[in-house]
């Protein structure tokens, strides 16, 4: 008799399992854990995103000693922005202040930047071509903000000039038909302040 009753309360466990086990995988609900109780930890707070901001430089037109000279804003980069870009963008966007002027011309717009290697390509809009209306030393200018504000990030060396997707020539006076270095730049409007 105990045998048919240890049998019997096998058979119970084991139909009981099986219920069990049905309804967790019918409803997707899974019984409580039992497990040793940990205090509540308060949630730690979550970085800002100042403190994971990058800086960048945009490089723009200063008036010292009554000569041009190229003089960097620093420009905050939110986390998950592309910081050439952003750069780039914000050369070519914002307008002049009471001490700095933007050497790009008005209307221009950013169509795409690529990089190839050491090779940044910028594609800008007809504007930029359309409507520059300086002389030599603006265009250097215009030239050197753009190779300055690309050239602060180590992986470019060089910079080709796109419009509307075709090659830039010159936007009157200098051969921007190649790669330009992002080293060069009048050495008059390059010197550090």
């Amino acid at each position: 008799m105990k045998r048919t009753a240890q049998k019997v309360i096998i058979a119970f466990i084991l139909i009981a399992c099986a219920v069990v086990g049905a309804y967790i995988v019918a409803t997707g609900h899974r019984p409580p854990a039992t497990s040793p109780t940990v205090a509540h930890q308060p949630p730690k707070p979550r970085p800002t995103p100042s403190q994971h901001s990058e800086q960048v430089k945009v490089y723009r037109v200063a008036i010292e000693n009554n000569r041009p000279k190229l003089r960097p804003t620093v420009q905050e980069v939110k986390v998950g922005e592309n910081p050439m870009e952003v750069a780039l963008r914000r050369l070519i966007e914002q307008g002049s202040t009471s001490d700095l002027a933007n050497p790009i011309p008005e209307g221009t717009r950013l169509l795409s930047l690529a990089v190839d290697g050491d090779l940044a390509i910028v594609n800008l809009s007809h504007e930029f071509r359309d409507n520059f209306t300086g002389g030599s030393e603006e265009e250097a200018l215009t030239v050197g903000a753009i190779l300055k504000t690309l050239g602060q990030f180590p992986q470019i060396k060089r910079v080709l000039f796109k419009v509307e997707g075709k090659p830039l020539d010159t936007l009157g006076h200098l051969d921007l038909s190649g790669p330009q270095d992002v080293k060069w730049v009048g050495s008059s409007f390059n010197d550090s302040p």
